[in-house]
């Protein structure tokens, strides 16, 4: 009988190589989620409309792994078959940008139905910024400029999620507004510089690649937003 496999989604509150940081802790712990050595990591820049210079720095980033570094690009050199195109990927890596025109593009061609698909046999998801709220119930966003407002997203993540949470001044006071009251469902914020884990759909552990960061749980109290601190798991 097959044995069924764990499900891992690293969202990413900011920062990584698709923001010219030089992070290898990072990237060992998100490659060493995969299933397999040597693993196919694809980057979908989807977001960002296929920014050359975030594919340039995800390929010079990954050069220096032991991986299989690889492209889904909807806008330079459109495929066939996605789902062909994406056969055996051990890790997918969504860049950020505007998470709104992502997800309507990923909807069109159904590459979310694709991207389920491998994620339910074992493929990790991971990203910042669009990269980490696509995933859940709600985003809090800039997708249609400002002020930040929320944004239904995919759905697989229970709540809502806010990323550069101490990066971006009207970050905090808006997503508490939001969720004290009641217009967005209790979730996380993350400060740029942490990742949330989750396996199989729950909260596992928060981790940071940097000095004095963290990540809240944000719930809601009457008509207040709540913050409780999560300390996140420094990596080596």
């Amino acid at each position: 009988m097959t044995q069924p496999v764990d499900r891992h989604i690293v969202a990413l509150g900011g920062g990584g190589f698709h923001n010219g940081e030089d992070a290898p802790a990072l990237n060992h712990y998100i490659l060493g989620l995969s299933r397999r050595p040597n693993p196919r990591i694809c980057v979908i820049p989807t977001a960002s409309g296929d920014l050359d210079l975030f594919l340039e720095r995800f390929d010079r980033t990954f050069a220096n792994y032991e991986c299989r570094p690889f492209h889904l690009c909807f806008f330079k050199a459109p495929q066939p078959d996605w789902r062909a195109h994406l056969a055996d990927t051990d890790v997918i890596y969504v860049t950020g940008g505007n998470t709104r025109a992502m997800l309507a593009i990923w909807r069109e061609w159904g590459l979310h139905e694709i991207i389920r698909d491998l994620y339910q046999n074992g493929t990790v998801l991971a990203g910042g910024s669009a990269g980490a709220i696509c995933w859940f119930q709600q985003g809090h966003t800039d997708s249609n400029g400002l002020p930040l407002a929320p944004l239904d997203c995919l759905g697989w993540l229970k709540g809502s999620c806010s990323p550069h949470y101490n990066g971006e001044p009207a970050r905090r006071p808006s997503y508490r507004h939001f969720v004290g009251d009641g217009t967005m469902m209790p979730g996380f914020a993350v400060e740029d510089g942490v990742g949330l884990h989750f396996v199989n759909e729950q909260f596992d552990r928060a981790v940071t690649w940097r000095d004095r960061k963290r990540a809240y749980r944000v719930t809601r109290e009457g008509d207040t937003a709540v913050e409780t601190p999560v300390e996140p798991v420094r990596l080596a």
